[in-house]
């Protein structure tokens, strides 16, 4: 299965009638309707990315560690099972630089029990989202001829469009620029030592990661609700400053058990698959993972 390592605008969430979205791939499964409209930088991800890390960041091990290996899958879950935009499901992330990553993602709508799934492929380049129904299955995101259609301006489409809505929010999650946020805006982290494997704790206040042009997409929303709160991490890497696997909690006005958001990604298939491209044509995009 997992092979570990190879040589918005932004506003507060808006509430739709219930409706659920499971992967195969990105099994997403969204409850409740999108969260704010994604800002999302530039039709390459980035508007003039740098590759360079700041100087002393507690980050650049782990951002050297993933761009050195380029290729990723993902599995990933956002938010607590209930919330508005709740999903989870998986991903594969060509990493282009520390601000630039290219996504694929399968996303499939759950009618409900008894009812068939039709789970489109999305594909994210810049701010580009191609959807691709999966093989020869129409359903609810294909278009009349059951050929992929293309948003130009995913996170414009991400208002009323939960499988791209999930997807940006995938992209964003698991992508190094996350990490570097998250480790290099903290106010303290702690290192735990076990064997090869190091497990990075600390916290970030919401205000720095929700002003951060990479990753504030999501963390606006919750530092206007709780702008003085903190994002309290867990990232565990590998000797070679791989990640395995990261855990976020928010702070939020929700009504939850403990008052907070939870985002788990566990990173795997570190090198495999091929670059991820949006290729002319009816099918464009079969970017899944070598093996498939």
């Amino acid at each position: 299965m997992s092979k570990e390592e190879s040589p918005q605008r932004s506003a507060r969430p808006r509430r739709r009638p219930m409706a659920v979205a499971v992967a195969v791939g990105l099994v997403v499964g969204v409850v409740g309707g999108l969260a704010a409209h994604l800002w999302w930088p530039g039709e390459d991800g980035g508007s003039e990315p740098s590759t360079a890390a700041p100087a002393g960041s507690r980050a650049e091990p782990v951002r050297s560690a993933m761009l050195g290996q380029r290729r990723v899958g993902v599995d990933v879950r956002a938010r607590e099972l209930g919330a508005p935009d709740f999903f989870h499901g998986q991903a594969r992330l060509d990493l282009v630089d520390a601000g630039t990553a290219k996504a694929a993602t399968h996303v499939a709508y759950d009618g409900g029990e008894g009812h068939p799934w039709y789970p489109p492929e999305v594909v994210l380049i810049g701010n580009r989202a191609t959807i691709t129904p999966h093989e020869a299955m129409a359903g609810p995101g294909s278009s009349p001829d059951n050929e992929y259609r293309t948003e130009p301006h995913a996170t414009a489409a991400a208002e009323d469009d939960p499988d791209v809505h999930a997807a940006l929010e995938t992209r964003w999650l698991a992508q190094p620029a996350h990490i570097e946020a998250l480790l290099d805006g903290a106010t303290g982290v702690r290192t735990h030592r076990d064997g090869g494997t190091r497990t990075l704790t600390g916290s970030t206040p919401l205000r720095a990661l929700a002003a951060d042009p990479a990753v504030g997409a999501l963390y606006l929303p919750y530092a206007t609700d709780r702008p003085g709160s903190a994002v309290r991490f867990t990232l565990v890497v590998t000797a070679r400053d791989l990640p395995k696997s990261l855990k976020t909690r928010v702070p939020s006005a929700a009504d939850t058990a403990t008052g907070d958001q939870s985002f788990q990604v566990k990173y795997r298939d570190w090198a495999e698959g091929e670059p991820i491209t949006a290729r002319p044509g009816p099918t464009p995009a079969p970017q899944w993972t070598a093996a498939d």
